[in-house]
């Protein structure tokens, strides 16, 4: 009796269709970015501080997305964003690489201004961090988030200024990024010193990409003033 049901259960659960295993979301949208804020922009300049040393605190889903909306998020009808652009053509590329971001998966993610959301680019793998081949700089390496600022320099039709034009936009959103930071009572710094080539592939970018600026954010070690 017993054997003939055990038999029974055996033939049932070989009929039952496999559970697939559950995959990891490939977008992601973000919480929507605050228009108005507690802290002036005059007492951010004024608190604005390269910061290289961070907790353990993750940072939430809402953070990251007033930072990327910080940097280049759409503000207006035709698309304009938070950093101006020569004639509109916005070259820059961001991505994230994520480590310890609450509601986000580990890895490398692009952010979409005109749907203010993350697409994933490369997952996390293993414990290596996505970035060490690119830098050893500790803050990099030690940040809960690394905000990858990259540029399509052929996007920029400026002739010989075109370089000159994407730089510059590039160094206006990392500012922007700086400045909400502080707002956000969290630490950034600018961080140049890497292989670009690296930090490109690790990243995830398959395409004209070229990375600037790396610009790691977390939440200070210290309190901040």
């Amino acid at each position: 009796m017993i054997s003939g049901l055990l038999r029974r259960f055996v033939v049932v659960a070989m009929l039952q269709p496999a559970v697939a295993a559950r995959a990891e979301p490939t977008s992601v949208q973000l919480p929507a970015p605050r228009r108005e804020g507690a802290v002036s922009v005059e007492s951010a300049l004024a608190s604005r501080r390269s910061v290289r040393e961070f907790s353990r605190q993750p940072l939430t889903l809402a953070e990251l997305g007033q930072l990327l909306w910080a940097a280049q998020g759409v503000t207006g009808p035709d698309g304009q964003r938070t950093a101006p652009s020569a004639r509109r053509l916005y070259p820059l590329e961001i991505a994230v690489v994520a480590r310890s971001v609450e509601g986000l998966a580990g890895g490398s993610w692009r952010y979409v201004p005109s749907r203010h959301a993350l697409e994933l680019l490369a997952p996390a793998r293993g414990a290596e961090p996505m970035l060490a081949r690119a830098t050893t700089q500790p803050p990099v390496l030690a940040a809960p988030a690394v905000v990858v600022v990259a540029a399509v320099y052929e996007r920029m039709d400026a002739g010989s200024r075109s370089a000159v034009f994407t730089d510059y936009e590039a160094g206006l959103a990392s500012a922007n990024l700086l400045l909400e930071a502080v707002a956000l009572r969290l630490g950034a710094v600018v961080v140049g010193g890497m292989d670009p080539e690296a930090a490109r592939e690790a990243a995830g970018f398959t395409g004209r990409e070229k990375v600037v600026v790396l610009v790691p954010v977390g939440h200070p070690a210290r309190e901040r003033p």
